[in-house]
């Protein structure tokens, strides 16, 4: 036998396949139509890519994507003996996925309360009292 780890009874081994590449939904920076989703893509995978990605895993139709690389941001690092390093983030490529008849909206995960603190009840001229430490 040539191989090390031959399986004798093929129907026992599971085959699973995954994909290579993964995307992240991200919020659009810039306002953008309905029908258009905004994705981080690995710097490898081509546009006919993202869309057949698209189409295979999750049955969107696609009608056209949009690609661009974003460059990293880069930030001056202040090193223990004082010297000063420049870091760099690596760079992401962004692509805007138009969708054909789908429209898609960022969901607002942090909604903003409309619930005022228990001071703004309080009248101008009496103010809490202060804290004292001893």
């Amino acid at each position: 036998m040539a191989y090390r780890n031959v399986v004798r009874n093929p129907r026992l081994q599971a085959r699973i396949f995954l994909p290579e590449w993964f995307l992240k939904c991200v919020r659009p920076t810039k306002e953008v139509p309905d029908n258009v989703a905004v994705f981080h893509v690995p710097m490898e995978m081509s546009r006919l890519d993202v869309k057949n990605y698209l189409q295979s895993i999750y049955q969107i139709n696609v009608s056209k994507v949009n690609v661009r690389i974003q460059t990293g941001k880069a930030e001056r690092v202040m090193m223990k003996n004082g010297a000063v390093k420049l870091q760099r983030h690596p760079d992401i490529k962004v692509a805007y996925v138009t969708m054909a008849d789908t429209k898609f909206k960022f969901p607002e995960l942090f909604v903003k309360s409309d619930k005022k603190s228990p001071l703004e009840d309080l009248p101008t001229d009496k103010k809490p009292e202060e804290f004292r430490w001893f």
